[in-house]
């Protein structure tokens, strides 16, 4: 085994990366001590020990895979509730990572595990598991977001650097050297004048290619760390019955050495995830039709200043509706909130801490870790995750990381004095509103600011309120100043109090204590000696507060579940339809809010309306039309004249047996929460009753009766 090509880059990777992450444990295990039931604390030494115990056994490692194997028992029923972390239990986790502590020193040293007896210890933390009670006490709540604080990045403090990269640095440095001493002649000059700007200018070339090489020197191909995954595959293929091979493609693009070195975590668990659910065992293979033997694929490529990172397999792909009651047995999500996850939202989560499909636990998968690792790893260096899947045919997924992160060009933005500096990788475009603007283009939903942008609602975030120095909604009197940023799937705007020009800013990293703050990404010193804060687009995305954004956050695997409303109470969206009428949505049946173009809807034959919406047909209700018990007359009128004028249509998307169904509304005003007692009970078509919402009349539509009015076939199935 010692004598495998690489084999000693492979352990000297082990070794660090392990080593890391037992002093994680032993700092978690100390936090956990004053914090029993913290489900953050728990979340993260989980994720330690399964990418301990994972490595160990790809290594042969057995004892050591068991002790770890045994801790994520006895962590598993704590995480459940189901046991409480006391002192004892907290001293047998501390013994534990002394053993493995003295492990690795013991495999360093010999390249062998330590024939050590670990019996008794496996033993005292499978009697706490067994002491544990058989049922829950309370729900599991997922834990939220926390930064990933066990540092497993295994960065080498060697690198292999090509001659001529070298040879073209050295001359480099003559060339700096050169300028430094023209500077100084000018400088001693009496009148400098005109040799002075030309040498400044020679020094801003030279400083430039000096950049640009020294970067070039941290770049490494990310073959590096796929050079072990081939055996990995194959160890645990034979480990699940399974015949899968791996293909690589584009393992000589580069990428910064600290980012080849942290994806090793997130690749290794998208594998043994893709082995483990993905691929198919031979025997349902030839019954599908296709070959005994699965495929997976690893690809790298550059794409518009990023890399592109690609794991794909050609197994069954994502069961949604699977994924969907696994959520709701472990408590994730409700019933309805999962009933209402479009199939998209629900291949999200699968991120969520805690989620698994599998029947049982195994060394293997069931813990509900893996890809949690791999959406807290790629979120920690600034990274984006996508899903796609499509039922026997397979998953794709998709990482987005950045080049460097040494280096970065960046958007210099102000807040009540203080400069900041946005990544222009998430950068979209930059929106100045005039006061007046201003003031017909911004409104509130629920104490949120909303803009309405070229016929579309973006969620907005007042920088000056994230950081606790201004108001959730600042003055108009000076207009608006707006970064819109892309943040993962999320679009919204930073509203700021100015912006400068764009810079390329050093990246230093947070003090320890401060990498938990969310909004922050790093620092770094600006050209004129002083210090801007990095912010962090994925952090800033997920405080986006609309109630459209709040539903996105409940599917995304970094945020909880939405607490269940008071008893005899519910949110509704306020819209007005007709002159002056007024109709309550229940906000459960909400999915969107959108403004489309009236030129995007189209009238088929027998009145039915279809609207261009992201690449589909939506098919449109007029509420004030079936209210009016004229869904035709009054219908095209007003499609006549909002088209005749270039306007758009406020839009209430919600979902009927898997179809969404867009709402027309002639405004859309507010949110509030409602007693459920209807004070007048009616039958008119698409409404249940009427109510007092905010001193006015209002009238509470019937979802359903309102789409029947309209589209009946959409409704045969039950509404969902």
């Amino acid at each position: 085994m010692g004598d495998a090509p690489g084999w000693d880059d492979v352990m000297r990777e082990f070794l660090l990366e392990s080593r890391e992450h037992v002093q994680g444990i032993e700092a978690t295990v100390l936090e956990l001590e004053a914090q029993p039931g913290s489900q953050p604390l728990l979340a993260q030494l989980f994720r330690a020990l399964h990418t301990v115990k994972g490595t160990c056994g790809f290594l042969g490692f057995t004892r050591l895979e068991a002790l770890m194997h045994a801790a994520e028992e006895m962590l598993g029923l704590a995480r459940d509730r189901r046991l409480v972390l006391d002192r004892e239990r907290v001293s047998t986790l501390l013994a534990l990572a002394d053993a493995a502590r003295g492990a690795l020193e013991h495999i360093e040293a010999t390249g062998l595990e330590p024939a050590v007896d670990h019996s008794a210890l496996v033993a005292r933390m499978a009697g706490a598991a067994a002491s544990a009670p058989l049922e829950v006490s309370e729900p599991l709540t997922p834990p939220g977001a926390l930064p990933w604080r066990g540092a497993a990045t295994g960065v080498d403090s060697k690198l292999r650097v090509d001659v001529a990269l070298l040879d073209r640095l050295m001359n480099l440095m003559g060339e700096l050297v050169l300028a430094r001493n023209r500077i100084l002649q000018c400088a001693a000059s009496p009148t400098p004048g005109a040799e002075l700007v030309t040498a400044s200018q020679r020094l801003d070339v030279v400083t430039t290619q000096v950049q640009q090489v020294v970067m070039k020197t941290r770049l490494q191909p990310v073959g590096q760390v796929w050079n072990r995954f081939p055996r990995l595959v194959r160890e645990l293929a034979h480990g699940c019955g399974k015949q899968v091979r791996l293909q690589l493609q584009g393992a000589d693009t580069e990428l910064d050495k600290t980012l080849v070195e942290a994806l090793h975590d997130p690749l290794t668990h998208l594998l043994r995830n893709a082995v483990d659910h993905g691929v198919e065992t031979p025997e349902e293979r030839r019954e599908a039709g296709k070959p005994p033997v699965g495929c997976l694929t690893l690809s790298a490529s550059h794409e518009g200043g990023l890399v592109h990172l690609g794991m794909s397999d050609d197994g069954a792909g994502i069961d949604v509706q699977r994924v969907r009651q696994v959520a709701v047995q472990r408590g994730l999500l409700t019933a309805e909130q999962a009933a209402r996850l479009s199939d998209a939202d629900a291949q999200l989560l699968i991120f969520m801490p805690g989620f698994s499909t599998a029947e049982r636990v195994t060394s293997l998968s069931g813990r509900g870790v893996g890809m949690d690792v791999v959406r807290t790893q790629v979120d920690r260096i600034g990274g984006t995750v996508e899903v796609h899947s499509r039922p026997g045919q397979g998953t794709t997924f998709t990482l987005k990381i950045p080049l460097t992160l040494a280096i970065i060009p960046a958007l210099l933005v102000t807040c009540r004095g203080d400069r900041y500096a946005l990544p222009q990788a998430s950068l979209r475009e930059v929106v100045f509103l005039e006061p007046e603007q201003a003031r017909r283009d911004i409104t509130r939903l629920q104490g949120a600011c909303v803009l309405r942008l070229r016929g579309e609602l973006l969620p907005l975030v007042v920088l000056a309120a994230e950081l606790g120095v201004g108001p959730p909604t600042p003055e108009l009197d000076a207009g608006a100043t707006l970064v819109v940023l892309q943040a993962g799937e999320r679009t919204f705007g930073l509203w700021v109090d100015a912006i400068h020009d764009t810079e390329e800013i050093v990246v230093k990293p947070l003090w320890k204590h401060l990498k938990g703050l969310a909004c922050y990404a790093g620092a770094t010193v600006l050209g004129d000696g002083r210090v801007a804060l990095i912010l962090d687009a994925m952090g800033l995305g997920r405080r986006v507060a609309t109630d459209t954004e709040a539903r996105e956050q409940r599917v995304a695997p970094e945020a909880a579940p939405e607490a269940p409303p008071a008893e005899n109470r519910e949110r509704v969206l306020l819209c007005r339809t007709g002159a002056e009428g007024r109709v309550a949505i229940p906000l459960s049946r909400v999915a969107r809010l959108e403004e489309l173009p009236a030129s995007d809807v189209e009238r088929l034959s027998g009145g039915m309306e279809l609207a261009r919406y992201h690449g589909q047909l939506l098919p449109l209700v007029r509420v004030a039309s079936v209210l009016e018990a004229r869904p035709g007359a009054a219908g095209q009128l007003a499609r006549d004249v909002r088209l005749a004028l270039g306007e758009s249509l406020s839009v209430v998307v919600t979902t009927h047996a898997d179809t969404r169904v867009g709402l027309v509304v002639d405004a859309i005003l507010d949110v509030a929460e409602v007693e459920l007692a209807l004070q007048r009970e009616t039958r008119r078509p698409g409404v249940l009753g009427s109510m007092v919402v905010q001193s006015r009349a209002t009238e509470f539509l019937d979802v359903e009766g309102t789409v029947r009015a309209v589209h009946p076939e959409l409704l045969t199935g039950g509404a969902p």
